[in-house]
């Protein structure tokens, strides 16, 4: 049996020539079953021997074309038989196509899924590195507010802020059963 679908398409072509070359036997056998008649010659007088003939001669024919008849019913008969069967398999043929192209199609999802699922991580990862390094030079800003500050006030003679700290959270990607949630994380102030 054919497993990959090249193959099956390749057996499924065949069948269908088949199927065809069938269904127009089919048909030749139908047309001529339809022209199969019987000529019939009347006697050319009406005498008993003429007219003994005359049947005896039907009869003949008669005899003939019902054999004809009968020959074509059980070439149509096998030609039907033979063509249930190509088509139940030329079926099933296409089934197991349509199968195999469902099968391919899920894994070549699941695979892109699972291509797609390492990326989402990776990124993930590279986010959260730069975050740590951001919350660093954030925190290394303070460092140097912190002691720069105080010389900046004592020059101005009055209470300076040379740097304004309003933002309290940078972008953070968290895993969860479901996928990532890209959210803010807290500042750590005091971290050193």
């Amino acid at each position: 049996m054919s497993q990959t679908i090249p193959e099956l398409q390749k057996e499924v072509r065949a069948l269908q020539a088949e199927v065809a070359a069938l269904q127009e036997s089919r048909e030749k056998l139908g047309v001529q079953r339809s022209e199969c008649r019987v000529a019939v010659s009347f006697p050319k007088n009406n005498t008993p021997e003429a007219i003994a003939e005359f049947h005896q001669q039907n009869a003949a024919f008669g005899e003939q074309w019902l054999q004809q008849i009968q020959e074509i019913d059980r070439e149509t008969k096998i030609t039907e038989k033979q063509l249930q069967q190509k088509q139940a398999l030329l079926s099933y043929k296409q089934a197991e196509i349509e199968k195999l192209a469902a099968g391919q199609h899920w894994q070549e999802l699941e695979n892109k899924v699972q291509t797609g699922e390492k990326r989402l991580q990776t990124q993930a990862r590279r986010i959260n590195q730069a975050a740590a390094q951001l919350e660093a030079e954030i925190q290394a800003l303070k460092t140097l507010y912190d002691q720069l500050n105080p010389s900046y006030s004592e020059w101005f003679q009055q209470p300076t802020e040379i740097v304004k700290f309003s933002a309290t959270t940078i972008p953070y990607a968290v895993p969860t059963s479901s996928g990532l949630i890209l959210e803010n994380k807290e500042i750590e102030w005091e971290k050193k």
